[in-house]
């Protein structure tokens, strides 16, 4: 058993209680799923062809993105339903600032009572880009930097991407008006060495957080671009020391249930994955989700024929109700009520296992126990 001996409050008690007052605590959430994050993909438009890439970004027009009118409308219905100000609309891509009438749609959704945040790859951003974020009410921003400028550069495909991504980091920092300046990275087998590096560069950034992940197979993603079970694990040993070293906010991203050597751990939370309990998505073409890296079977309908907030209550029984993914891998093992399949966008629907498995990855080196 896994026990921590830490002065004060819940570290006291040991982890393995502590994860099954969680399971429950997320078995009520899926009885009353509310919705606090709405991801907006903006656009499929993109200015780089990433190679690790999850998504089906490229670099072509499409002619099925919804109007402003279109957006604002199933905005408007939320809003009427539920209590806006408790939902955050996580703007992403693409690249959201393609899209000419984002500030505008995104300050009508401030004038309704929601917050907003974009997620960039931080090209486009000059001192003109982050006062029009500032002025449309902008929360918070999350830049991807992958590395050092090389490897940056690299998975970026593109030998400007590093410094623009740097700089418009540090333009935000620079306002002093945002909740969250967020540095975001996919870390490869290139990059694990750079770890300790690029900490002193997020530092020098004077950003608020890190925010680290793996690159997993999904997408367009080069799956050469996967960690090994190794490499997984001393990614997360680092995070677990700079959390606890560093001012700066460094955490794992939402991703995968660790087991119980590092849950609690990397990040401020115990795993759940919220897909279709606390979290939906509105995609380009008006397809109504939960995150936006799920497969497109997944889609529950579409605001150009459906009302968001009748598709929030009466479907999305397969996110809710997990069972249906106990089976294969998943069937026989102790940490279900934890893990629950893992991210559903992990999961592979034509093996019905899941295609990545952290709990597993990292078993092989010791580090997971078999059973709570």
């Amino acid at each position: 058993m896994h026990n921590e001996r830490k002065k004060g409050g819940a570290a006291l008690i040991p982890k393995t209680i502590r994860l099954k007052a969680w399971a429950h605590y997320d078995r009520l959430q899926r009885e009353e799923p509310r919705i606090r994050t709405l991801f907006w993909e903006t656009t499929l438009r993109c200015n780089l062809s990433c190679r690790h890439c999850g998504s089906d970004c490229l670099k072509q027009e499409y002619q099925d993105e919804l109007s402003s009118e279109e957006i604002l409308d199933a905005f408007r219905q939320i809003a009427e339903a539920y209590d806006p100000r408790e939902i955050m609309v996580s703007v992403s891509g693409g690249e959201p600032l393609l899209r000419e009438d984002l500030f505008e749609v995104m300050n009508e959704a401030v004038k309704m009572g929601f917050r907003w945040g974009m997620t960039t790859n931080g090209f486009l951003v000059d001192e003109k880009i982050v006062r029009r974020c500032l002025e449309a009410g902008m929360k918070t921003v999350s830049i991807s930097l992958d590395g050092l400028e090389e490897a940056h550069n690299d998975l970026r495909r593109h030998p400007e991407s590093f410094s623009r991504a740097t700089r418009a980091l540090e333009l935000f920092a620079e306002s002093k008006a945002l909740r969250v300046v967020q540095a975001t990275s996919c870390i490869t087998p290139k990059t694990i060495g750079q770890l300790e590096e690029m900490l002193s560069l997020v530092k020098s950034l004077k950003i608020d957080s890190w925010r680290i992940m793996n690159v997993f197979p999904y997408g367009r993603a080069d799956r050469e671009l996967t960690l090994s079970s190794r490499d997984l694990e001393k990614m997360l040993r680092f995070i677990q020391e700079k959390r606890t070293s560093e001012r700066l906010n460094v955490t794992y991203s939402d991703e995968g249930f660790l087991g119980c050597k590092f849950e609690g751990e990397v990040r401020s939370h115990f795993y759940t994955c919220q897909a279709g309990i606390s979290v939906a998505s509105i995609l380009n073409n008006g397809d109504i989700g939960a995150c936006n890296s799920l497969p497109r079977s997944l889609v529950q309908g579409n605001i150009r024929k459906d009302r968001i907030v009748d598709v929030w209550e009466n479907r999305y029984q397969l996110f809710r109700d997990r069972r249906w993914m106990k089976q294969g891998k998943c069937k026989n093992c102790g940490w279900w009520s934890n893990c629950l399949g893992n991210s559903l966008h992990l999961w592979d629907h034509e093996k019905q296992e899941p295609a990545y498995c952290h709990y597993r990855m990292l078993k092989k080196n010791g580090e997971a126990p078999a059973s709570p």
